[in-house]
């Protein structure tokens, strides 16, 4: 399964590739409009800068409420986004980004595409692939799976989440369950239950972070690969998936 895994990590390279069919530009300006924006470089601007460069590697979506902080007041914030925007792009190559349905959060992106899977470090390469699968499942299923079905799944794979895997590694569950939903990639859900005999059920949704980022062809695409199928197999799901992705774009 090892092997299969290996395989498959070509197409992992695509992951950052539906961040620009996906949403296009953000609201950055356009909720900075009713703002005197900022064109010059300050020391407001560079707290920003600073304080994003700082946290997008663990990709965890920066709120307002701690930036402001660094600035003074909200309009200061504002008013300076869409600069600090620019900045990002042009010197790092970093898209800020503005997450829908969560107007007071944002994250960072890639401006360009990555163009092979080497790019990422040793530690990305698995967790990608396995968000891959993730998701892969949770669309394959309707968009909410019940968490024990997912590790159902997973163990299916050989990939048993409270255990060390030879190639996705060890903590597993804290990797989904915590890492994973905190980046937005993954967005846990309880049932209320109706009965009271009825347990409680946790489902696993797409975040909204994986909403921006991939693309559902991009996943329906990944299952024909990791199940070794053509695509054309996969022709009426590959449908669902460009629809899907028209509605959103």
């Amino acid at each position: 399964m090892a092997s299969t895994f290996r395989a498959s990590q070509a197409s992992t390279s695509r992951a950052s590739q539906a961040s620009t069919s996906r949403g296009g530009n953000n609201s950055l300006l356009s909720q900075s409009s009713q703002h005197v924006q900022v064109t010059a470089v300050d020391d407001k601007v560079r707290s920003i800068l600073k304080y994003i460069l700082d946290h997008s590697a663990a990709k965890i979506p920066m709120k307002e409420k701690d930036l402001v902080p660094l600035v003074g007041t909200k309009s200061d914030l504002q008013s300076r986004l869409p600069l600090v925007a620019k900045l990002l792009a042009k010197r790092y190559g970093i898209r800020l980004h503005q997450l829908k349905d969560a107007t007071k959060m944002y994250i960072c992106m890639a401006e360009a595409p990555m163009a092979s899977i080497h790019e990422m470090t040793p530690e990305q390469r698995p967790q990608l692939t396995l968000l891959y699968i993730i998701l892969m499942y949770i669309f394959l299923r309707q968009m909410r799976i019940e968490d024990t079905k997912l590790y159902a799944m997973l163990e299916l794979l050989g990939i048993r989440v409270d255990e060390e895997h030879a190639y996705f590694g060890s903590h597993l569950r804290k990797l989904i369950e915590d890492t994973f939903v905190k980046q937005q990639y993954v967005k846990r859900e309880r049932s209320q239950p109706e009965g009271a005999f009825e347990e409680t059920k946790t489902y696993m949704l797409w975040g909204l972070r994986a909403k921006e980022e991939f693309a559902y062809e991009q996943i329906v695409e990944f299952s024909a690969k990791i199940l070794n199928k053509p695509p054309s197999d996969f022709s009426e799901l590959l449908e669902i998936a460009k629809e899907l992705d028209n509605q959103e774009s």
